[in-house]
């Protein structure tokens, strides 16, 4: 049995996609990260690293020393699943763990030098992969679409100050 277009609940009005706009944009943002990540973990293997343990690498790179909570937001990955990732990438020296005398609930993450190494081999092919997904989509279009989805991040944060700072990736942020 078909669905006539009559029964579906998502339909582009101007019949233009073969979906209603929001949900044809959440679902071409899906493909779009989903095949670059897939692509981008290809290129990780002969470093051994998996997606997950590039994100922590590179979040740790940017703020150079993060606490698992910052890590868990910015990364937007359970704690469970980056502790594994955090234990595998101290394993391998390539990240440090160090819990503060003055709160021994907290964690701080730094990379080692081998880390930054890594990160630095990394990071150029992430750019190229970046480069060639957005070829054909100039300069502006890039602004104008980045600000769109600053809107929907805005829309979908549990509090304004957690998006900005997810917007402007910033930890600092975060704590009003």
């Amino acid at each position: 049995m078909t669905k006539s277009k009559a029964g579906l609940r998502s339909i582009d009005a101007e019949a233009e996609f073969g979906l209603d706009v929001p949900e044809y944009f959440f679902y071409l943002l899906f493909q779009a990260v989903r095949r670059r990540d897939a692509a981008f973990e290809r290129a990780l293997a002969p470093l051994e690293l998996s997606l997950g343990q590039w994100r922590a690498i590179s979040t740790v790179r940017r703020f150079g020393v993060c606490s698992m909570s910052d890590l868990s937001a910015f990364t937007a990955v359970d704690r469970t699943t980056l502790t594994r990732s955090v234990d595998q990438l101290v394993r391998r020296e390539l990240m440090t763990r160090a819990t503060p005398a003055t709160d021994r609930r907290q964690v701080h993450l730094s990379l080692t030098d081998q880390g930054q190494d890594i990160y630095d081999q990394a990071v150029d092919q992430l750019l190229a992969f970046n480069r060639q997904a957005l070829d054909g989509v100039d300069g502006d279009r890039q602004r104008e679409i980045s600000r769109g989805l600053a809107k929907v991040i805005r829309n979908l944060a549990p509090e304004p100050q957690i998006a900005e700072a997810l917007i402007r990736f910033e930890p600092n942020l975060m704590r009003g």
